[in-house]
């Protein structure tokens, strides 16, 4: 069952803003049965509003949720109401864990749930939750504080970042700025695919999450279709992921021109009236810059070494190319070279030694 209930993008994990009502049908439990596990139990003390209704923030209803869960998988209301999210998260887990896998092929792997919807939705798959945040809003604002907290090296007790390969998200409307919000929060958890339910959006956003590893459906959608998109993400998360070895590189000849050579001849007068010697000169020198950038990068991982040298080896092979057209506009021009570069290009092919006036 699809909940109607969600947090707005841009609203605090903590204000309270959800009445009673509405909180005990997304726990599927009469309001009574809330109110007891509220003063017997102190699950929660909500605020109550000049009304009189009781307001749960979202921060409060992901509790509440996963509260519900495990009492749902057996667990005694007054043996887990005491717990806080990082315990109640992690008894989860464990149960994810223990049981059998009989009842999914798919393999299990750690998840991020952003959406109060989602927690009565999943109970009963065996995901390794990681965290639920109530929506994007409380996701950014608790990873802001994980990551502040884990740069600071006085902080010993600081949250850390959760982990996750998969991100299951559902919001109500997409557009672009919480598109790029919500790729943002997969890069913080590491997620490698995301699962996105959304009601109403613009293609522009569907695009950028598409590009980041991410099935989109619109809702309602039936529980099997998310039971079956989550089996396919898990499949293809679990899947060795290839290593291809570096294609050998092609020979790339060395820099004709250096950045104090390019930016004589881009200032020297032409009778070439389209400015053509300065403009070669400047895409010359970005890309000898770029084909630099592309040897010194990081490298992460087999594929991102080989990516690397694939742009490496063509900017090197555009820059060349570019070099050989300014040679031929120096030539046509009568401009004149540094003797070193005028040796080597004739050396490669590119001109007659003859043809350019040589510089000191």
């Amino acid at each position: 069952m699809t909940s109607n209930v969600q947090a707005g993008p841009d609203i605090d994990p903590h204000t309270p803003r959800f009445r009673s009502g509405a909180v005990a049908r997304l726990l599927n439990m009469p309001v009574s049965t809330l109110r007891i596990w509220e003063r017997r139990y102190r699950v929660s003390a909500p605020p109550q509003s000049p009304s009189g209704h009781r307001l749960y923030a979202p921060a409060d209803v992901e509790r509440l949720l996963l509260l519900r869960e495990l009492v749902d998988q057996g667990h005694a209301i007054g043996s887990v109401a005491h717990l806080e999210m990082p315990a109640l998260l992690a008894l989860s887990e464990t149960r994810a864990r223990l049981q059998p896998a009989t009842a999914h092929a798919a393999p299990r792997l750690r998840t991020a749930l952003l959406g109060l919807g989602l927690g009565r939705r999943l109970a009963g798959r065996p995901l390794l939750r990681v965290v639920h945040w109530a929506d994007l809003a409380s996701a950014q604002t608790q990873l802001e504080i994980a990551e502040a907290a884990s740069a600071d090296p006085q902080a010993a007790d600081a949250p850390a970042v959760p982990q996750a390969a998969l991100l299951i998200a559902e919001m109500p409307t997409l557009q672009p700025d919480s598109a790029q919000r919500l790729v943002r929060v997969m890069r913080s958890i590491g997620a490698r695919r995301g699962i996105v339910l959304y009601a109403f959006g613009t293609e522009a956003a569907a695009d950028v999450l598409r590009a980041a590893g991410c099935q989109l459906r619109r809702t309602p959608l039936p529980d099997a279709e998310l039971a079956a998109l989550i089996d396919d993400s898990s499949r293809l998360l679990a899947a060795p992921m290839p290593v291809e070895p570096p294609a050998p590189l092609a020979e790339v000849p060395p820099r004709l021109f250096d950045d104090e050579a390019l930016s004589a001849l881009a200032t020297l007068s032409s009778t070439v009236a389209c400015e053509c010697p300065r403009h070669l000169s400047e895409l010359v020198r970005l890309l000898g810059h770029f084909e630099t950038y592309s040897s010194e990068c990081s490298h992460s991982s087999p594929q991102d070494a080989a990516l690397h040298a694939h742009l490496q080896q063509v900017s090197g092979s555009a820059r060349a190319m570019l070099e050989a057209a300014l040679l031929r506009v120096a030539e046509a021009d009568g401009l004149s070279l540094p003797a070193g570069v005028a040796v080597a290009a004739a050396q490669r092919g590119g001109l007659s030694a003859a043809a350019v006036v040589v510089g000191r």
